[in-house]
C-alpha cells in the first residue's frame, strides 16, 4: 500500500503559489524561491519570497522564511486555500439562540463519569457561536480495479475535535444562509492546525479503504501468484534435467544462462503481481464548508475532597448532546476523568 504524497507540506504549498499564478524555483534542498503576483503580494505583504522547509536549512539560510505547521505563512496560506482558491460554504444555525435545557445535569451528564468526586453542578454557563468545519476529500485508489471515495471529516474548529454524527444531524436540520442572530464568537485554532488534524483524520479513513481493497483482492493475487509459480517451476525444472543429462559445457553454461534468465522473469512477474494488487491512494482536499452554530458552555462545580474543582463541557443544540470531554493532559476524549493536579484527566493519565 502506497499513499500518495499529496498532503506533503512543501507540495502542498507549492500547489498553491503555482495556482496563484507565482513563479517558483527550487533554489535548493527544502528550499523555494517565490515571485508572487501583485493581488497575491498585497495579501502577503511581500513580493519576493525565500521559504524553507526544513528548520536547519532556514537557520542556515539568511533572509528565508521558515513554513511549518502552526507559522503565520501557513495559516494565511491555509487560509487563502480555503477562502479564495477553493469551494468554501457557509452556513448558518437556523433555530433559535438555544438555552440551558431543563434537567441538564439529570439528562446530559448522567453519562459523563466524576470520579472521586460529588455529583457535578451546572456553575454557570454562556452562548458563542462554534464554527465546525467539514473538510471534503476527493480520495481516489488505484489497484487492479480504481475507485473513488469522499471523505468528510468535520471538526470543532474551537478545540480541534472531529464530530462523527454531525452531518447526519445536520441533514435532519436544514441550515440557513443568512445569520439570524448575534453573539459572540468562540475562539478558534488556527485554519493550519484544523487542516492538519483533518489531514491525518481523512489519512486514517483513507488507509482502512485501502487495506480492505487490498484484502479483497488477496486470493485473486495469490491464485496469480501460484499460477505463475507454477509455470517458471515446469521450466526451471526442464532446464535442470537437461543441465543434468549434457557434459558438454557450452551447452551447459548456455542452459545455465537460460535458468538464471528463467529465475528472472519469474521474480519480476511475481512483483509486477503484488504490487499491482497494492493498492497507491491520493487524497485531495475538494471543499470546505463552515457551519455557524451557537452552543453553550457550560462550567460544572465539583466537590474533591476539601475543594471545589471546575470543569467545562460544551453543549451543541444540533446534536443535543454534549461534547465528548478531553483530557487536559493527553487531549484524548474521554467519558470517565479523575481529579489530578494537571485538571481533570483521563484514567491512563491518573496512573
Amino acid at each position: 500500500m502506497q499513499f500518495e504524497e499529496t498532503l506533503d507540506l512543501e507540495k502542498f504549498v507549492l500547489a498553491y503559489l503555482q495556482r496563484a499564478g507565482a513563479l517558483t524555483e527550487q533554489e535548493s534542498y527544502a528550499t523555494l524561491g517565490v515571485l508572487l503576483p501583485e493581488d497575491v503580494s498585497s495579501y502577503f505583504g511581500e513580493e519576493q519570497l525565500l521559504l524553507t522547509f526544513d528548520y536547519e536549512v532556514a537557520e542556515e539560510t539568511e533572509d528565508s522564511l521558515f513554513v511549518t505547521h502552526g507559522s503565520p505563512f501557513l495559516d494565511k496560506t491555509v487560509e487563502s486555500v480555503l477562502q479564495r482558491f477553493g469551494r468554501f460554504t457557509v452556513w448558518y444555525w437556523s433555530g433559535p439562540v438555544p438555552e440551558l435545557p431543563r434537567n441538564f445535569e439529570q439528562k446530559f451528564l448522567a453519562n459523563l463519569d466524576f470520579q472521586r468526586c460529588r455529583r457535578p453542578k451546572v456553575n454557570m454557563h454562556m452562548v458563542e457561536e462554534c464554527i465546525f468545519y467539514s473538510f471534503n476529500y476527493r480520495c481516489a485508489y488505484r489497484s487492479h480495479e480504481k475507485s473513488e471515495q469522499i471523505i468528510t471529516v468535520v471538526l470543532n474548529g474551537s478545540n480541534g475535535q472531529a464530530q462523527t454524527k454531525f452531518s447526519e444531524a445536520l441533514q435532519k436540520n436544514p441550515p440557513s444562509e443568512e445569520r439570524n442572530y448575534s453573539l459572540p464568537r468562540a475562539k478558534l485554532l488556527s485554519e493550519s492546525s484544523l487542516y492538519q488534524i483533518a489531514c491525518q483524520n481523512a489519512e486514517q479513513v483513507a488507509q482502512i479503504r485501502a487495506e480492505k481493497i487490498m484484502a479483497q483482492g488477496d486470493w485473486q493475487k495469490k491464485k496469480e501468484l501460484a499460477k505463475i509459480a507454477g509455470y517458471y517451476s515446469e521450466l526451471e525444472a526442464e532446464i535442470r534435467k537437461k543441465l543434468a543429462g549434457t557434459v558438454d559445457l557450452k551447452k551447459r553454461a548456455r542452459l545455465e544462462q537460460q535458468l538464471a534468465a528463467t529465475q528472472a522473469d519469474r521474480e519480476r512477474r511475481q512483483k509486477d503481481t503484488a504490487e499491482r494488487y497494492g493498492v497507491e491512494v491520493d487524497i485531495r482536499l475538494d471543499h470546505v464548508v463552515a457551519n455557524y452554530i451557537p452552543c453553550l458552555w457550560v462550567k460544572l462545580e465539583l466537590a474533591h475532597k476539601n475543594q471545589l474543582r471546575y470543569f467545562t463541557v460544551l453543549y451543541n443544540p444540533l446534536l443535543s448532546e454534549i461534547e465528548m470531554p478531553i483530557c487536559e493532559r493527553c487531549g484524548q476524549q474521554t467519558f470517565s476523568l479523575v481529579p489530578d493536579h494537571d485538571g481533570f484527566v483521563c484514567q491512563e493519565c491518573s496512573n
